[in-house]
């Protein structure tokens, strides 16, 4: 029978995750003292896998298992998400299309999207780059230009920002984002500071060559975007993404009391507050999983909550 049940984060150490605001303030309780980054929804057999303590199984075997919890066209779980906390800046990286992942470890591209939920007031990430051809971005990479090379942006608190494949991108330290993508895992880096990594005690490794390959030339020069919520049946709604194939994006803002209709399966994690969904309890740092097809959410209570979902390719 299907019902809400909450997923377990998975939780893995970051080199560049010291800060205290995910186990002080989203109440992550963990012995691991690198803690920057939690996977909320993740279902990578063997790699990441969220679990489900209710269903005594992970994320992943739910999804094998209950193919009906999901109505979904792919082998695997379509969505992840994240939230991010970095004490220092990420490395500058990119993620590759579906063609060159599927050769190079059979998985897929990791299209992706972040909502910037705080920030310093000089907060920023990288994204993009100033070159104009393949050889100045080859030529200021190897000469370490790395100021002609980077773009910066600023963080707008409630931004909302699309990373396409091919797209150069850097967290800045500080900066608290919300994350969805496509549940695949290939990073290529291209610059990480020359750190030093404390588990190995040398330098993580870097993929330029990879990166040449892959980056979009010419860069998209992509910005923040501010999206206006809508009241809707007591909630406060932001419609941020809704794309076949890939993901679907949305906020609910309640107050007190309000409903939302989303037919398709939906993982909600709530960012702030707490309260109720359906009579399931649910707090600032907690994630509940939502079948398809359950009807209506009764939210009762004050919540900031993100609705992380998708639609197959092939609907309207």
């Amino acid at each position: 029978m299907k019902k809400i049940v909450k997923i377990s984060p998975h939780i893995e150490p970051r080199m560049w995750g010291k800060g205290k605001r995910l186990r002080e303030e989203f109440h992550y309780e963990t012995d691991i003292e690198q803690l920057g980054e939690v996977y909320n929804v993740v279902a990578l057999p063997g790699h990441a896998d969220c679990k489900i303590p209710e269903m005594n199984c992970t994320l992943s075997e739910l999804y094998v298992e209950h193919p009906n919890w999901f109505e979904c066209e792919t082998d695997q779980l379509p969505i992840r998400v994240n939230i991010l906390d970095p004490d220092e800046d990420l490395s500058i990286q990119i993620h590759p299309d579906d063609s060159f992942a599927k050769e190079y470890n059979g998985g897929r591209g990791k299209p992706e999207a972040w909502v910037i939920l705080d920030a310093p007031e000089d907060g920023y990430i990288e994204f993009g780059h100033h070159a104009k051809s393949k050889e100045e971005f080859i030529e200021w990479t190897k000469n370490k230009k790395w100021d002609k090379l980077l773009r910066y942006l600023p963080t707008p608190i409630n931004g909302f920002i699309d990373i396409p494949t091919g797209t150069l991108h850097a967290i800045g330290k500080k900066v608290l984002t919300y994350n969805i993508s496509r549940n695949a895992d290939l990073t290529l880096r291209l610059y990480d500071y020359d750190r030093i990594d404390p588990s190995t005690g040398k330098k993580r490794d870097i993929q330029p060559q990879f990166v040449y390959e892959n980056v979009n030339l010419p860069d998209k020069m992509i910005e923040f975007e501010m999206y206006p919520a809508a009241h809707e049946f007591g909630c406060d709604v932001t419609r941020y993404w809704d794309e076949p194939g890939l993901y679907t994006l949305i906020r609910i803002h309640v107050k007190k009391q309000g409903k939302f209709l989303h037919e398709r399966f939906a993982f909600y994690t709530c960012i702030d507050g707490e309260g109720t969904i359906n009579g399931i309890s649910i707090r600032k740092g907690e994630t509940v999983l939502v079948p398809s097809h359950m009807g209506w959410m009764h939210f009762n209570g004050n919540m900031d909550l993100f609705l992380a979902s998708y639609r197959n390719e092939k609907e309207n």
